[in-house]
C-alpha cells in the first residue's frame, strides 16, 4: 500500500473532474475490485453534510484532496460520519498535514510512538479488510 504523502499531493487547486481522476488513480490499488470509486455525487454529498469543506470558486486544494483520499480509503470499513468525526477530533490536536502523513504511514505499517491508538486500530482494520477481499477475489478466480 503506497499512497502519496502530503507534499506529493498536487499543490495546484483542481477542478472536480481532476480531483476525481487523481483520487481514484491513487486509491484504486488499495480498494477491492467491487468497491465503488469516488464520484462527483459523493463529493457533493460530503460537502453538503459538512464532511468536506466547500471548494473555493469550484476548485479543490491539497486539504480537500487529502481528506477525500482518507474518506475513500476508510469508507469500506467505517461510516463516513465516523471517519469525519475521527478526523475532526484528531485535527483539533494535530495539523492536517501531519495528521494525513501519520495516517499514510500507519496504513503502510509504520507506527510511531505518537500514533493514536484509534488510528492504529483503524489502519489494521483497513489492511485486514483489503487482505480479506483480495483472498476472496483469488478464490473467485480459481472457481
Amino acid at each position: 500500500m503506497s499512497m502519496p504523502k502530503w507534499e506529493n499531493i498536487p499543490s495546484l487547486e483542481l477542478y472536480l473532474d481532476q480531483v476525481l481522476l487523481y483520487v481514484n488513480q491513487e486509491t484504486a490499488p488499495i480498494l477491492s475490485k467491487n468497491e465503488k470509486l469516488l464520484t462527483a455525487s459523493m463529493v457533493n454529498n460530503y460537502v453538503k453534510h459538512g464532511y468536506l469543506p466547500k471548494p473555493l470558486k469550484k476548485k479543490y486544494g491539497r486539504n480537500h484532496i487529502a481528506r477525500l483520499i482518507v474518506l475513500t480509503i476508510c469508507k469500506s470499513v467505517f461510516s463516513i460520519s465516523d471517519i469525519a468525526q475521527m478526523m475532526e477530533i484528531q485535527q483539533q490536536e494535530t495539523e492536517g498535514e501531519v495528521l494525513y502523513n501519520n495516517f499514510i504511514d500507519c496504513l503502510e505499517g509504520q507506527i510511531f510512538p505518537d500514533t493514536p491508538d484509534f488510528m492504529i486500530k483503524g489502519c489494521q482494520a483497513i489492511r485486514s479488510y483489503k487482505e480479506t477481499m483480495d483472498l476472496m477475489e483469488q478464490l473467485k478466480e480459481l472457481n
